[in-house]
């Protein structure tokens, strides 16, 4: 689907709110200014709006609903009166949601709303890649483990997509070095990979992860080993 217009008086309201969905694949268009939302909606013919209600004036919610009328809002706001949220449904808004609300939790809603109005979502254009608790977002450079977001660089995830990519094989030094540094440097990156696996095994925790190891192959190279039967023995 087109990217969901969201307006509010300040842009970092919507900071961690959309962190997970933007991961899931939804694309948002962040605006504070009702005319460049007017402009965008008329190229993008958006079906969707999230707005942020402050007060229970509630502009950019009547704007919304004089400027499409037939586009569905669902309104957020980190007002505890009750009013905010009663003038915004009374006014258009088919969902409110009150603030804070963990960026996971927000996707889920905003998904299962998306899905009431019929709306393409998109998600399908995602890859994931799922190893046990590990999930793997390589169009977006992120990775999770058990529902956190792993902080990791950008050398530390190209390392775990090459891992990825061969699992359960070796990874040789060869094709590490070729794809992480330029050739002239080779001879310089023994030790500097060795660092990287090292936070990287450290950064994912490997060490609670018996179905998934970081392995050594002397000479060689990396091998990432995924035991899915391991896992399902120690979930039983």
């Amino acid at each position: 689907m087109q990217a969901i217009i969201a307006i509010a008086d300040n842009k970092e309201i919507f900071d961690n709110l959309f962190t997970y969905s933007i991961l899931c694949g939804l694309r948002f268009k962040i605006t504070c200014s009702s005319e460049e939302a007017l402009n965008f909606f008329m190229e993008n013919r958006t079906p969707l709006f999230i707005v942020e209600c402050s007060d229970t004036n509630i502009g950019p919610l009547k704007f919304i609903k004089r400027l499409a009328p037939a586009c569905a809002v669902f309104a957020v706001s980190k007002s505890a009166d009750e009013e905010v949220a009663i003038s915004a449904l009374k006014n258009g808004a088919a969902q409110f949601l009150r603030l804070p609300c963990g960026s996971r939790e927000f996707y889920y809603r905003l998904v299962n709303f998306i899905r009431m109005l019929n709306l393409d979502t998109g998600m399908e254009k995602i890859q994931i890649i799922t190893l046990g608790k590990l999930k793997i977002y390589p169009q977006n450079n992120q990775a999770m483990l058990d529902g956190e977001f792993i902080p990791l660089t950008a050398t530390e995830f190209k390392l775990l997509i090459l891992l990825v990519n061969k699992l359960n094989t070796t990874v040789t030094l060869e094709e590490l070095y070729l794809a992480l540094y330029d050739t002239e440097n080779m001879q310089y990156t023994s030790r500097v990979v060795s660092v990287h696996i090292s936070k990287l095994r450290h950064k994912l925790r490997l060490n609670d992860l018996p179905y998934l190891q970081l392995a050594n192959i002397h000479g060689k190279g990396y091998s990432l080993k995924y035991t899915p039967e391991t896992e399902n023995r120690n979930n039983g």
